[in-house]
């Protein structure tokens, strides 16, 4: 039985493009290099060889994966495991050693499976461990001295009039002050012990700890401390380098120690930084190269072979297919064949998602990052993200002062972590969220609270949030009804391209239900003529039978779900309004202080936790609306 075949047409919705099907056949010899080749190449996404293949294809058999490559592939796991380990224990360089290379540049597997470079690799291991474990014990020492130090110099003087008896056993311990009143009964016990052959010392270490030093003949050693056991007391128990010392001897060397240390710690530090100038770039990239090596590997078992020749499918953005062709016949001539092939519909939601969005518009792909890629025939939100989620932003913050003040904490972080992608692609969009507050702080008449309005500097263009909240909040849920209306409306395009004309009608029912309910509200309110009312009701039923008659029993609950995700959107308008009142309060508490240094202290410090609030709260918010509401009307996975 034969599959029927046909190409599918989609055009770009959003920035996801349209992806070819290739078929790649050559020589069975020429099988690792072409895979070497289109690793490099980087545009082909391989397809596995299906478990069961059709009847006209029964001549294809999937490539065994040798013995030796299996093995090879497990060992180069072991070994990025083993370079990732000692990557993350390097600090990263403060500038560029020159050291680095290209991943791959100049290097073959015989390289990096070597008995020299394995060994060499070990070494580097042992020693970069060895480092951090000398580290680590230093520093143990260092915190163990900072303990025990004060209460050795406590009861130093103490240990000083003992120095010099012979058969003698020196203790210390010590009490918590609040225990004070065991002393006595512990020296009539050690008395009793010893039959009045002791000495018994006390000196106060600090306000909540008293020293206590008691010496006495080495037979009865056993029996004391049997009862300092016994007793809610904490003997002075010294680490393990100090354990065959006299307290006294202790505290000389932990005071000697207490200099040395933090140089050797410096030592290590800078042996560590050495280490990563040398090898932070070079394992970098043999990580990469290795990682290659294993994916060239792996995708030998999702190739086709005959007895002479190889297949390979795989699938290529559509405007990139001349660039393999090209590449391809100058590597490899006539040798191996690069077509294009018609896309079966059961393939159609097996098509890798390749998203491609201008540069202005990628900063905004972060947010998208936690979802799974949408569907190839479906749309990608990263354009009306970019839209929405400023706008949302600036109206929620809505302060020309704090606006300015992110846009210049946004600048700063974009220039100080350039080179990290994820730093400044999140400080770009907050760049583009900043200029919507500050225009909205301006319509709003708002820069930190109503202080540029008390200065005469500014003045409410639009109207004034905490006056006019009914307002603020008709704006709020105005802006949820657009907002899921274009929901609604990217999934009926998107239905429509996929042919599935049920389901764009119920989203097109869903669609001017809420219109009609929104002409009624607005007809009620006085916004529009109460003549609409009665022809508003005639809509929302029969938009009501439509959504039955085409999802059943879903519809009508789907509408419910809709109109609470347009109530959903008030949360514009109180946290907005929530922000506002924090910086009247500001202002206020800063203008009673009585003090002008006092006043700008105060109202500064609250308008800094504002600011704070002011990038958090709206941040989540906005993508919970998009996340939540908007996304669940289109985005398919």
């Amino acid at each position: 039985m034969k599959t029927e075949c046909r190409e599918f047409r989609f055009d770009d919705k959003g920035m996801i493009k349209i992806m070819s099907k290739v078929q790649i056949i050559g020589s069975r010899g020429l099988l690792d290099e072409v895979i070497q080749a289109l690793h490099n190449i980087g545009i082909v996404h391989i397809e596995s060889m299906p478990a069961r293949i059709t009847f006209e294809d029964l001549y294809l058999s999937r490539v065994p994966v040798e013995k030796e490559k299996a093995m090879l592939r497990e060992s180069l796991n072991r070994l990025i495991e083993k370079l990732k380990s000692i990557y993350l224990l390097l600090p990263p360089p403060e500038q560029d050693s020159g050291y680095g290379f290209e991943a791959g540049e100049g290097m073959v597997i015989a390289d990096i499976t070597s008995d020299a470079f394995l060994k060499e690799m070990d070494e580097l291991e042992k020693e970069v461990r060895g480092l951090h474990v000398e580290k680590a014990d230093l520093s143990e020492e260092i915190s163990s001295i900072a303990r025990y130090e004060m209460i050795l110099k406590g009861i130093a003087p103490l240990v000083a009039k003992l120095k010099g008896l012979s058969n003698f056993e020196t203790i210390g311990i010590t009490i918590e002050r609040a225990k004070e009143d065991i002393i006595p009964l512990l020296e009539n016990e050690i008395n009793r012990i010893t039959e009045t052959r002791y000495q018994f010392f006390v000196k106060d270490i600090d306000k909540d700890i008293i020293g206590i030093v008691i010496t006495y003949p080495r037979q009865y050693d056993t029996r004391v401390e049997a009862l300092i056991s016994t007793e809610d007391i904490s003997e002075i128990k010294l680490p393990h380098r100090y354990v065959d010392m006299t307290l006294f001897d202790a505290l000389k060397v932990m005071i000697r120690r207490r200099e040395e240390i933090p140089e050797m710690v410096l030592e290590i530090d800078s042996r560590l930084k050495e280490l990563s100038r040398q090898w932070h770039a070079k394992l970098d990239n043999l990580m990469r190269f290795v990682r290659d090596t294993v994916d060239e590997l792996k995708t030998l078992a999702y190739c086709g072979h005959t007895r002479f020749a190889f297949v390979i499918f795989g699938w290529i953005p559509k405007d990139d297919f001349p660039v393999l062709t090209g590449a391809v016949k100058k590597r490899f001539g006539d040798k191996v064949m690069v077509c294009e092939v018609g896309i079966r519909e059961d393939e159609i939601d097996l098509i890798p998602v390749y998203i491609k969005n201008p540069g202005f518009l990628r900063p905004f792909e972060i947010f998208l990052n936690v979802l799974p890629p949408p569907k190839y025939s479906s749309i990608d939100p990263t354009p009306y993200l970019a839209l929405f989620f400023p706008t949302f932003f600036g109206l929620i913050l809505g302060d020309a002062g704090y606006g300015v003040i992110l846009f210049a904490i946004s600048l700063y972080l974009k220039k100080r972590f350039k080179g990290r992608d994820f730093i400044t692609n999140l400080a770009s969009i907050f760049l583009i969220s900043s200029l919507f507050a500050v225009a909205f702080g301006i319509l709003f008449g708002e820069m930190f609270g109503d202080l540029g309005e008390r200065l005469g500097i500014i003045h409410p263009i639009l109207f004034d949030r905490l006056k006019a909240m009914q307002v603020f909040l008709v704006l709020a849920i105005g802006i949820g009804v657009g907002h899921v209306a274009v929901g609604l409306m990217l999934a009926i395009v998107n239905y429509i391209h996929r042919g599935k004309g049920k389901h764009a009608m119920a989203k097109a029912s869903m669609l001017i239900l809420i219109f009609a309910m929104a002409a009624i509200l607005a007809a009620l309110a006085g916004y529009l003529p109460r003549e609409l009312i009665s022809p508003g009701m005639i809509v929302v039923l029969a938009a009501f039978a439509a959504l039955i008659l085409f999802e059943g029993i879903i519809g009508p609950l789907e509408a419910f779900k809709t109109i609470g995700n347009i109530l959903s959107y008030a949360r514009i308008m109180a946290i907005g309004t929530a922000s506002v009142v924090l910086a009247l309060v500001a202002n206020k508490i800063g203008g009673m202080a009585g003090n002008v240094f006092l006043g700008i202290l105060i109202a500064g410090i609250i308008h800094v936790m504002n600011i704070l609030l002011g990038i958090l709260v709206p941040t989540i918010h906005s993508l919970r609306l998009h996340y939540v509401e908007f996304f669940s009307k289109f985005y398919e996975t």
